[in-house]
């Protein structure tokens, strides 16, 4: 009798340290899994890029006007055009990534006024003017009427419904996500010269690689 009761204190003193075992266990995997949660990095949110881009009259000689790469803009001017040919060639591709915020900002050194623009803005843009009290920003909202704004230039992408005013000796803004890998030509559709027919004057393409 005093055998089969110390077997059976034996088996629930085993049980009980199994019992205890599988619970030090199990807290050790919750711990565990919770320092993974705690410990998993973020993702990061992706960096913007910035293209900054020059709007130039007489690039390539009289009504030429381009869209010149600001660190181009600083090298040797494409041969001139004359009576009987064009220009010189000019790169002023832009590439990007899909997926990526771009920013890019336009330097408009152009002062002459091709037409009034009047629409709704494709996208939020700013537009920023020098003044003697300084510089002055005006922030138009996706959707937001334009009416009669003075413009020399746009930079428009057509495949895209995206058309930016870019109104004589301004700086203009905006902020834009490809969604997609491709190929996209953009260009000017205010009438501003032979240029606007030109690749490398004010017809350009935006590369957009994967990220």
């Amino acid at each position: 009798m005093v055998r089969a009761t110390k077997r059976v204190l034996l088996l629930f003193m085993i049980a009980g340290i199994l019992i205890g075992a599988d619970m030090t266990i199990l807290s050790l995997l919750l711990l565990n899994a919770d320092q993974l949660q705690t410990t998993t990095p973020s993702v990061p949110s992706p960096a913007v890029e910035i293209v900054n881009l020059d709007v130039i009259p007489d690039w390539g000689g009289p009504t030429y006007d381009a869209f010149v790469i600001s660190s181009h803009a600083n090298g040797t001017a494409p041969r001139l055009a004359t009576n009987t040919t064009r220009p010189g060639p000019n790169d002023n591709n832009i590439t990007v990534h899909a997926g990526v915020p771009t920013t890019f900002v336009i330097t408009n050194v152009d002062t002459a006024v091709n037409e009034n623009f009047t629409g709704h803005a494709s996208t939020d843009f700013t537009i920023y003017n020098d003044t003697a009290s300084g510089q002055v920003a005006s922030h138009y909202s996706k959707g937001q009427s334009v009416s009669s704004l003075p413009v020399g230039h746009t930079f428009t992408i057509p495949s895209l419904n995206i058309n930016i005013p870019i109104p004589p000796d301004t700086v203009v803004s905006f902020t834009y996500t490809f969604s997609n890998s491709g190929v996209y030509e953009y260009m000017c559709e205010a009438p501003c010269g032979l240029g606007m027919s030109v690749t490398g004057y004010m017809v350009g393409f935006v590369i957009v690689t994967a990220s």
